[in-house]
C-alpha cells in the first residue's frame, strides 16, 4: 500500500468531481490545488510539471504523475479499494466506463460545453450542437437500456468507478436541462445522496444534487 501523499490537481468540472468522489468514496485524505480551466492558474510550473498537456483533473501521489479521470478513478480503486471483481465484471465495467467517457462525455457532452457555453473561445456551431444534443440522447439511451427499474448499480450488485463516471454525465446532462430517461433519473438521484458525492461536490465547487 503506497502512503497517502494524494494531491488533486483541479476543480470546478464534472471531470475532478469523478476523482473527489472516488477519494470520498475511498475515504482517503488528499489535498487540492486550486487549478481552474483556462485561468492564469494554469501556468502555474508546479501543476505543469504534472500536467504538461494542461489538462484537468491530474493526480500526483508520490512519484506518480497521472491524467484523464477515468486512468486516475481506477487507479485509485484498484490501489485502497477492498472489493473483489471477477475479470468479467472488471471487464464490464471498464467497458461502460469507457463508453461514457467517450460517447457521452467527449463526443457529446464537451462539444455541447464548447459550442454553446463557451462560443466566444471556441466559436459558435450550432449544427455541432444540435447533433451532439441528439447523441447524447441515443447514448444515454443506450445505458439507459442496459438498467433494470431497480438497478442500484451498473455494474452487478456494487458500486464502482463505472457509477462514478455515468452519475457525473448525469449531473451534467441535468445541468443542460436536458430530459433523461426515468431510469437514469432515478439511478442518478440514488448515487448523488450518496454521503462520498455531497462531499466531493462540496469540494469541487457544484451543485450537488440534480
Amino acid at each position: 500500500m503506497k502512503p497517502l501523499d494524494i494531491v488533486v490537481w483541479g476543480k470546478g468540472t464534472p471531470r475532478t468531481l469523478r476523482v473527489l468522489w472516488a477519494l470520498h468514496e475511498l475515504n482517503l485524505p488528499y489535498r487540492i490545488e486550486r487549478i481552474i480551466t483556462r485561468t492564469e492558474s494554469m501556468d502555474r510550473a508546479e501543476f505543469l510539471a504534472v500536467s504538461p498537456g494542461k489538462k484537468i483533473p491530474a493526480l500526483q501521489h508520490g512519484d506518480l504523475n497521472l491524467t484523464e479521470s477515468g486512468a486516475i478513478t481506477q487507479y485509485l480503486t484498484d490501489t485502497y479499494s477492498e472489493e473483489s471483481w471477477t475479470p468479467e465484471e472488471r471487464a464490464t465495467i471498464a467497458r461502460w466506463s469507457y463508453f461514457v467517457i467517450t460517447e457521452i462525455d467527449a463526443t457529446a457532452l464537451y462539444v455541447i460545453r464548447r459550442h454553446e457555453g463557451l462560443p466566444n473561445i471556441y466559436g459558435e456551431a450550432p449544427a455541432a450542437v444540435v447533433s451532439s444534443y441528439d447523441y447524447a440522447y441515443r447514448q444515454f439511451n443506450v445505458v439507459s437500456d442496459a438498467l433494470t427499474q431497480d438497478s442500484r448499480y451498473l455494474v452487478g450488485d456494487k458500486f464502482s468507478v463505472a457509477d462514478i463516471h455515468l452519475t457525473t454525465c448525469i449531473a451534467w446532462a441535468k445541468m443542460l436541462s436536458m430530459d433523461l430517461p426515468s431510469k437514469l433519473v432515478v439511478y442518478g438521484e440514488r448515487l448523488m445522496a450518496r454521503p462520498a458525492y455531497q462531499q466531493a461536490s462540496k469540494v469541487n465547487g457544484m451543485p450537488a444534487t440534480m
